[in-house]
């Protein structure tokens, strides 16, 4: 695989994005390679943690704007079966059978915010920034919404969907995005902190436990699938996410920002 690595060790897996000149954003290769690497993941038995990481010096810019470009341009049908594909990508992390810890650094944007928002645990450096960046582009945070509201809530989603804005990770602590924020020496030795409390418990405790929070959820289901899908399909086509894409590959201000 070239967009993710993957190693365990003594029942320790660690996923690292690995598009770092990209700033690990997606892109449909990502997404693929991720979705293969996750099954294989979840058929793991002898696996008990999973610990999430970004090469370089961000975890995750969210969506590769050249690849929703792309995306925006391609018929319908194609449009809407990748708006899937990332919805499954986010399905298939939050039902990794054991803990999954994700350690943050540097940027996390748009679709990079499902990845903290299915985590069981998130640990964040300070000086990391966070934001549902997608109404900044003309785009509507569909596919991400349905997982992120389950671990913020409509108060903070309210917001932050709406204003695009960039904020911290205090914040992030403060709604619940993240756990617990670290300076960034401390964020591996935060996470090796987690992962040897998770490795005290029984490991068929654990893997039933998650299969009972499952029970709980709440935005589940295929039709939060298709819906946020077929959201995303339409906006990403129009005239809007267009302008706002080439506006920011060009670093230009979009035509709806006249005051910048």
């Amino acid at each position: 695989m070239e967009t993710v690595k993957y190693s365990v060790s003594d029942g320790v897996g660690r996923l690292v994005l690995n598009r770092p000149h990209r700033g690990n954003a997606f892109n449909r290769q990502m997404l693929s390679e991720l979705r293969t690497l996750l099954r294989e993941i979840s058929e793991d038995e002898s696996l008990r943690v999973l610990v999430i990481t970004g090469e370089g010096k961000h975890f995750c810019a969210g969506g590769d704007l050249n690849w929703m470009r792309e995306m925006g341009k391609a018929p319908y049908e194609e449009n809407y079966e990748d708006a899937l594909a990332l919805y499954d990508t986010y399905h298939a992390l939050e039902n990794v059978p054991v803990p999954v810890l994700s350690l943050v650094k540097g940027a996390v944007r748009g679709g990079g915010m499902g990845i903290v928002a299915v985590s069981d645990v998130v640990v964040a450096a300070e000086g990391s920034t966070f934001s549902f960046s997608e109404v900044k582009l003309g785009i509507v945070p569909s596919v991400v919404s349905s997982f992120a509201l389950r671990r913020i809530g409509f108060a903070a989603a309210r917001r932050l969907f709406l204003t695009g804005e960039v904020f911290g990770p205090e914040m992030a602590k403060e709604i619940g995005l993240v756990d617990e924020v670290v300076p960034p020496e401390k964020l591996e030795e935060a996470g090796e902190r987690f992962v040897a409390e998770f490795l005290k418990n029984g490991p068929k405790a654990v893997r039933r436990t998650k299969e009972l929070l499952r029970l709980y959820r709440p935005f589940y289901g295929e039709p939060f699938r298709h819906i946020t899908a077929h959201l995303l399909a339409m906006t990403r086509a129009g005239e809007e996410a267009q302008e706002g894409i080439e506006a920011f590959l060009n670093k230009r201000e979009p035509s709806w920002r006249k005051n910048g």
